[in-house]
């Protein structure tokens, strides 16, 4: 593992933790992000300097999150791990579950709580006032968060098919081979 690769662990770690999740569950992404070929559990143990339990869940986790897939590798026990196709896909899919899940909070209460204001009395209706509004805010919310994330997946799986190529980012950035 060369220095690169090591930097990609540690900012990938580092920007798991922004969004919630441990570090070693992305360092264990920018990992198998850098290998090309399946890594069992026990070569991630040992590339990141970590015990088996927490690797096992990890991947466990990765895998529920279609993040990375599950390999049989012909002559081997072992498990092993290797990252989906498009993971950064994948994980905006995920986001949309998110969005999905808080709609459906939302929706499931607004109704009950709208028939509660419009049999309350005035006292009462001033305070369920606020929460239908917040509960309105957070429905209409979510459903464009969603419409927008369904546009972008859409816009993103035609974009894919005119990605700029290596050479193309090379000259763009002014690195000639040598």
């Amino acid at each position: 593992m060369d220095n690169i690769q090591r930097a990609i662990f540690e900012d990938f770690g580092m920007g798991y933790v922004k969004f919630g999740h441990s570090e070693l569950m992305g360092r264990v992404v920018g990992l198998l992000l850098c290998h090309t070929e399946p890594i069992s559990v026990d070569e991630i143990c040992q590339e990141l300097n970590v015990t088996k339990t927490p690797i096992t869940q990890i991947c466990r986790r990765l895998e529920e999150l279609n993040l990375t897939r599950r390999i049989r590798v012909k002559g081997h026990r072992k498990h092993f791990f290797q990252i989906t196709p498009d993971p950064f896909l994948q994980a905006s899919i995920n986001m949309s579950r998110l969005y999905e899940d808080n709609l459906q909070v939302a929706e499931n209460h607004l109704h009950p709580l709208l028939e509660k204001y419009k049999a309350a009395t005035a006292d009462e209706k001033e305070k369920l006032k606020i929460v239908c509004e917040r509960l309105i805010r957070m429905r209409e919310f979510n459903l464009r968060l969603i419409k927008f994330h369904q546009q972008f997946i859409s816009d993103w799986r035609t974009a894919q098919t005119n990605l700029p190529t290596i050479e193309d980012y090379s000259e763009k950035l002014g690195i000639h081979a040598a």
